[in-house]
């Protein structure tokens, strides 16, 4: 699969808005508001605030309708500046539909992620976008390097920590983008032959140390890397997955099921524009835990589908005001048995 590249051709944007971000996540590193379509967007920075700071604050308002992933990922970084990365397992053929006014580049991001069933990422200023499992570990998979880097000698640990931008043409082998990387900072590969031959787009990774670059660069074969024990060698290794859960660290996104010392319960906060009510359960399902099951018949009796396109935001909501807040504007409801939630007409 060639991963999506980096565009520099966008939409043109449109008014930056407040500095306010109106999408927190509470409990979860879900941020919902599913997004679509021909994007237009416009950044106004006002006064005189530094660049980074104006990519966090400034929001975007996108319009897309059966737009290519890849094209997608171009046009928000083209508006946004940006950096994004697609994982190579992910087709960026798929198309998508979101739609959102007036959100900010980590709302997008977490939207584009959900809209194409994937997962997503941040890792410095790189935004990934990957199957579900590596997004959710891929942080703690970086912190697990950078412990490794953090135990060399200064001068091994300075070369795996130097912070270079790095770009690739069309058409890329990544093992050669690895073995070169590598050398440009004085270490070897000793292994090579362990990264299967692929092609890549066109892409870039920001500024970042080297032991995050090659983090992000191997994670879409499942693969990570060992520094060797004499010489300046490195060796790529399978991931152990079952490690990496062990060493997430406990954060918004890994406590969606542990209850809030204050209510004893879990809560949410999320915002969804215009999005097909089934789709956005869906989503919601693998990261809660409900088994879903529709009454199919008695929704085609009722005339009411899991299609439509519901609109809603909840803060500081528990399950059950989550599905409320979902399910009603389609005029269906949930009947819970623990994780078990069946969806019927209301």
């Amino acid at each position: 699969m060639i991963p999506s590249g980096v565009g520099n051709v966008g939409p043109r944007p449109i008014e930056k808005s407040s500095e306010k971000m109106f999408c927190r996540l509470t409990v979860f590193w879900l941020l919902i508001s599913l997004v679509g379509g021909m994007a237009a967007a416009q950044n106004r920075p006002t006064g005189r605030t530094p660049e980074k700071s104006r990519v966090r604050s400034a929001t975007y308002s996108v319009h897309w309708q059966r737009l290519p992933l890849g094209s997608a990922v171009e046009r928000l970084r083209a508006i946004s500046q940006v950096e994004l990365f697609i994982d190579r397992r992910v087709d960026p053929g798929q198309r998508i539909d979101l739609e959102l006014s007036d959100a900010p580049v980590d709302e997008i991001v977490a939207q584009l992620a959900l809209a194409s069933s994937l997962g997503n990422a941040r890792i410095g200023r790189l935004y990934y976008l990957g199957p579900q499992q590596s997004a959710e570990r891929l942080a703690a998979l970086v912190a697990l390097r950078r412990r490794d880097v953090n135990s060399l000698p200064p001068e091994a640990r300075a070369s795996l920590l130097e912070r270079r931008r790095i770009a690739w043409p069309q058409l890329t082998e990544p093992r050669g983008l690895v073995t070169r990387l590598l050398a440009d900072h004085g270490w070897r590969l000793s292994n090579a032959e362990r990264i299967p031959h692929d092609l890549w787009a066109a892409g870039s990774l920001p500024p970042m140390a080297l032991s995050d670059q090659l983090t992000v660069l191997l994670a879409g074969f499942d693969l990570t890397y060992r520094i060797g024990a004499e010489g300046r060698a490195i060796e790529i290794v399978p991931v152990d997955w079952q490690s990496i859960e062990r060493a997430r660290p406990v954060t918004a996104a890994t406590r969606r099921r542990a209850p809030t010392a204050a209510e004893g319960k879990q809560v949410y906060t999320l915002r969804v524009e215009s999005q097909p009510v089934g789709k956005v359960l869906e989503q919601l399902s693998r990261r809660v835990g409900w088994q879903i099951t529709v009454d199919e018949d008695a929704l085609r009796k009722a005339g009411r589908s899991m299609d439509e396109r519901v609109s809603f935001s909840v803060e500081n909501a528990d399950e059950d005001a989550l599905l409320e807040a979902l399910l009603a504007p389609a005029r269906l409801q949930a009947v819970r048995d623990g994780e078990n939630v069946r969806v019927e007409p209301r």
